[in-house]
């Protein structure tokens, strides 16, 4: 009962989750819905390669950390100027410090690389070390550039 119960709980808390994220990106089309997808497909990245490293399977990681190191690398160009607005969840501040939000792309493209190469090389820990620093520039670059 309490595992029927238990997967129940998840299934419907799955499905609470899509229906908000379709929310989230109804009406966003053009550039902004090609962003907010590249941003979806980076967070579930994040989650698989979290369960790879927990699993101790570096090799599934390298083609997910590839992906967000090339996300991070084109993602400024994904940003012209006007493509803020609803159902954009983009701050202002990114055009007022544009600059700035280069250089918070930079830093997860090279964190992301530096993920990319530890799983390469087959070391648990410089993997580990190089997630939690992707991680931290994605949310770095979230408090300043990301509307709540």
């Amino acid at each position: 009962m309490a595992l029927r119960k238990t997967a129940f709980t998840t299934a419907l808390a799955l499905s609470c989750g899509l229906s908000m994220l379709a929310y989230a990106h109804s009406g966003a089309t053009g550039i902004v819905k090609e962003r907010m997808d590249f941003f979806t497909q980076n967070k579930d990245n994040l989650k698989a390669i979290k369960t790879h490293l927990r699993d101790g399977d570096l090799g599934a990681i390298v083609p997910l950390a590839t992906q967000i190191r090339d996300w991070a690398e084109k993602m400024p160009a994904y940003f012209p100027a006007g493509s803020d607005g609803k159902p954009s969840e983009a701050s202002p501040q990114i055009w007022l410090d544009f600059s700035g939000f280069e250089r918070a792309a930079s830093a997860n493209y090279q964190a992301a690389n530096e993920l990319v190469l530890a799983a390469e090389d087959g070391d648990t820990k410089a993997a580990l070390n190089a997630f939690k620093a992707t991680a931290s520039t994605c949310k770095s670059c979230h408090k300043s550039y990301k509307l709540d």
